[in-house]
């Protein structure tokens, strides 16, 4: 008993230092350290019941840090990370709804927020992907015999493509202006999810050839 509610204190505490209002970009440690905890767990439970107690709507920064952390955990965390995810889907959603007074985030928060769904649902109708798109953990799964469906996949993963163009020009966008380390760490999850999904479409249109 003392032992859960010790490790359930650890990933709050993980969080809360992921989330600072400080304009730096969420610290590695604490973001891997909330991703090794749904794999040591093999849940999501404490981190999204963690992120859901966060006032985040009361800082852009930390709310814009908090939608990082969220990607890169719904990308590197257990397969249990998505289920959740599309689970707390509205909740997600609220974080769209803010008024902030700086116009970057004004623009990038509910931007940020509408991929985030576009990629849980991607994620729900599409069982056989994992959280970065690695056309051998899809291949294991699922079957690519039946054209339809690597089509379906294709076309779907080009939505979501283009939208990561869009949200990624916008987060450059504000940086030759007034650079922040918070909002060009987001880079790093939107790139790597990028490449991901060129490399899986490479291969899937390979195969289906």
């Amino acid at each position: 008993m003392f032992g859960s509610m010790r490790r359930t204190e650890d990933i709050q505490t993980s969080i809360k230092k992921a989330c600072t209002p400080e304009d730096t970009a969420p610290k590695r440690k604490h973001v891997r350290a909330c991703i090794v905890y749904t794999w040591e767990r093999k849940s999501s439970k404490e981190f999204w019941e963690s992120m859901k107690v966060l006032p985040l709507k009361e800082n852009d920064v930390a709310l814009f840090k908090a939608l990082t952390l969220i990607h890169k955990v719904l990308q590197e965390g257990h397969p249990s990370c998505l289920i959740g995810g599309f689970k707390n889907m509205d909740w997600i959603a609220s974080l769209g709804h803010t008024q902030s007074p700086d116009r970057r985030y004004q623009i990038l928060i509910p931007e940020y927020v509408d991929y985030l769904l576009q990629k849980l649902r991607f994620h729900h109708n599409h069982r056989g992907f994992n959280g970065t798109f690695e056309y051998e953990e899809y291949t294991s799964l699922r079957s690519v015999s039946d054209p339809n469906e690597g089509f379906d996949a294709v076309y779907d993963l080009q939505l979501l493509q283009e939208a990561l163009d869009h949200l990624g020009r916008d987060t450059l966008a504000p940086a030759k202006k007034n650079i922040s380390e918070a909002i060009t760490s987001a880079l790093v999850p939107i790139v790597s999810e990028t490449y991901g999904i060129y490399k899986f479409l490479i291969s899937m249109l390979r195969g289906l050839y």
